[in-house]
């Protein structure tokens, strides 16, 4: 394989990977009720999207600009991503969460509500 078609999929596969941390928490965001809190999981994705986009930066040439276009592209649609889960993070180490109508986030662990 060829370090253009490499580096490509790499970006592709980060595209990915950051779509794949959209929908691993639309219901949570969407819906009134509790859900399983799933926002550290799309954490961890934009973490590992990130460092696939790095590798595939590293496979480009560094004046290559195809390269820096894909990573400018991922890394608005990483704080995109952050942007629109921020309120959610606060509730990191509980079960569930569930939206407010104010898009504020009630956390929910084992049975005990805190706001």
């Amino acid at each position: 394989m060829s370090a253009g078609r490499g580096c490509s999929a790499a970006f592709v596969f980060a595209a990915l990977v950051v779509l794949a941390s959209f929908a691993g928490t639309t219901e949570m965001e969407t819906f009134p009720g509790l859900r399983e809190n799933r926002a550290p999981i799309a954490v961890y994705l934009l973490v590992f999207a990130a460092l696939v986009a790095a590798g595939g930066l590293a496979l480009t040439t560094w004046r290559s600009y195809g390269g820096w276009a894909a990573v400018v592209c991922l890394v608005a649609l990483m704080t995109l991503r952050m942007w629109t889960l921020a309120p959610a993070l606060h509730c990191w180490s509980y079960d569930s969460t569930g939206r407010n109508d104010d898009g504020s986030y009630t956390c929910v662990n084992r049975g005990v509500m805190l706001p």
